[in-house]
């Protein structure tokens, strides 16, 4: 209910209980947003609930948020697990929710191992126990699909290996549309990324048709933006950067980087790319490398585990980086990866892009509590960021779904969602439920 634009009230359903027998109220919604709004808590959701300027709970099965001013997206970010209140201090672990599934045992990087809740108030899973595996390799990913010791795994599998893993006609393979965007991001702080003509150059230089055919083997979608086409404020229309090497050229020779010698070895100049130590990010890397060699922009590629990569490019310490926003439920991923307040560690501005124009159209998103007169404000964003480039939208990836024949029910959603695990069901070998 929304008593006004900063008045959110929220009822609770009545019967709701954790997993420890204790029924959900109030009290333990408002300890749940109060600590992930603690700032001792460093919580990765604070940003999104930072409006929030306080929190009443006249009763049991009712809260009421309060905002400092008017946010469209709050309602979206609503959706969050529910933690008992205090459980946080008193350290339970494994931890306790009110979900489909109880945590039986949580090992750190290991496995976290799941077990049907009967009290659901959605009514029990259809699956008794779920052990969800922690296997960054992908290749070690693949062999324990090929063994059957894992039976489901989404988005991960390497694109060249899914004939391999469905040969035995013991997996399937199902793929739906997604939202996960990919991108090459620069360093408007660079002497050389600051001038809006070399990233431009740099896009064209990259043939990203190339690339999706050849590894991700078609199982990606070419991006204009860093929301998909399906998506409700997706703006539709706007020019394509076509791989052109030849406007590259022209681009890097007006900018003032001439190319010294032709076809020679020599470099117009150099630049360092970052990545990740994923097998597929580094060929990504590597290709385009080569790409950008032909129209004489040399490229070094240094990747790094996920941590070391990760925390430089939050520092800042990067030229150019490939990375994917994931989870995308609302166009506010603008003003948090796009606005001049949302320097790291603050918001993910990592390029250090600043518009004053797009800063007033994503804090003017925010505020608008239509949804036409939202989708006509991130339009304008989009068109703005196609012009500027502060980074470089490659792809929308696809949403692989490498799974036991004999499973069904899962949905696959455009943001990756796991909440249709509940609804999953064993077959017998004549489709009959087991």
């Amino acid at each position: 209910e929304e008593r006004s634009p900063t008045e959110i009230v929220v009822r609770i359903r009545d019967g709701l209980r954790f997993h420890d027998g204790r029924k959900l109220s109030s009290a333990d919604v408002r300890y749940t947003f109060e600590w992930i709004l603690d700032p001792a808590n460093r919580s990765p959701h604070r940003a999104t609930y930072e409006k929030i300027h306080a929190i009443a709970t006249p009763d049991s099965r009712t809260v009421v948020f309060h905002l400092s001013e008017p946010s469209a997206p709050f309602l979206t970010g609503l959706v969050r697990g529910i933690v008992p209140d205090g459980s946080r201090a008193t350290g339970y672990s494994p931890p306790i929710g009110a979900g489909p599934y109880r945590v039986d045992d949580f090992q750190q990087d290991t496995a976290i191992r799941l077990s049907r809740y009967e009290g659901y108030y959605g009514g029990a899973p259809g699956i008794e126990r779920v052990v969800v595996k922690f296997l960054p390799d992908s290749n070690v990913r693949f062999l324990e699909l090929k063994k059957g010791s894992v039976n489901f795994v989404l988005n991960g599998v390497d694109p060249d290996l899914i004939p391999a893993a469905l040969e035995s006609g013991n997996l399937v393979m199902e793929e739906a549309p997604g939202s996960n965007a990919s991108y090459l991001g620069f360093n408007l702080r660079d002497t050389v990324l600051s001038d809006r003509r070399v990233r431009r150059a740099i896009a064209h230089a990259i043939d990203r048709e190339a690339i999706v055919r050849t590894l991700w083997k078609g199982h990606a979608d070419l991006a204009d933006s860093i929301l998909a086409p399906a998506f409700w404020a997706h703006a539709d229309g706007i020019p394509p950067v076509r791989h052109d090497p030849f406007a590259a050229m022209r681009l890097l020779d007006e900018a003032g980087y001439r190319d010294p010698d032709g076809d020679g070895p020599k470099s117009r100049f150099l630049l360092t790319y970052k990545t990740s130590q994923n097998e597929l990010r580094r060929q990504i890397a590597t290709v385009i490398q080569e790409q950008l060699r032909k129209v004489g922009i040399a490229v070094e590629v240094q990747s790094f585990e996920w941590g070391t990569f990760f925390s430089d490019i939050k520092k800042g310490n990067f030229q150019l980086y490939a990375l994917t926003w994931v989870g995308i439920l609302d166009p506010d991923i603008y003003h948090y990866a796009f606005h001049s307040g949302q320097f790291p560690p603050r918001g993910a501005n990592r390029g250090g892009y600043r518009n004053l124009e797009v800063d007033s159209l994503v804090e003017e998103g925010r505020r608008e509590p239509s949804r036409e007169k939202r989708e006509e404000l991130y339009k304008k964003v989009q068109v703005l960021l196609a012009r500027d480039l502060p980074v470089f939208p490659l792809w929308i990836n696809r949403n692989i779904l490498v799974k036991d024949r004999r499973l069904s029910g899962f949905v696959i959603t455009p943001d990756e969602d796991y909440t249709s695990v509940k609804e999953m069901v064993i077959l017998g070998e004549k489709g009959e439920r087991k």
